[in-house]
Order: C-alpha cells, then structure tokens, then sequence
C-alpha cells in the first residue's frame, strides 16, 4: 500500500484509534490477543487429534495387513493337506 510496512501499521493504528478512542483501545488489544491465544490453542489441539487418528489409522491398517498376509498361508496349508489326504 505505501512505501514502507511499518507506516502501514502506524496509520492502521491512528484510524483505530480515532475509531475506537482511547478508553476502548486497551480492552480490544486485549481481546484481540485473546482471540489469537484461542486460535493458535485450538489449531494446535487440532494437529494433535489429527497425528492420533494417522497413528490409529496407520495402526489398524497394519493389524489389517497382518491378517490378509496370515490368510494365504491358512489356504496354502489347507491345499497341501487336501493333496496329502487324497
């Protein structure tokens, strides 16, 4: 917008000001910050339940794995069996 960031800022900052005024100015960067506090906290708790549905997911998909590999050898051993008994 201009030349510079920080003149940016400074202008955002008067218009607030004079928007707002001085007694409401401290009680809405507060509440701004707290704002950003719960933001931040809620993304983070949502990372982390994402990480533990992969980890659940990821561990199922393995016990799943586990089970197709054992299946084969139990009709490989039944097919033997059935040759044996013949």
């Amino acid at each position: 917008m201009f030349a510079s960031p920080w003149k940016d800022g400074l202008i955002i900052l008067v218009i607030v000001l004079l928007f707002f005024g001085p007694k409401r100015l401290p009680a809405l960067s507060r509440s701004i910050g707290e704002s950003i506090k719960e933001f931040k906290g809620g993304i983070a708790q949502n990372s982390e339940s994402d990480e533990k549905s992969e980890i659940s997911a990821t561990a199922g998909s393995d016990e799943k794995s586990e089970t197709s590999a054992g299946a084969p050898d139990a009709q490989a051993t039944n097919t033997t069996s059935e040759h044996t008994n013949a």
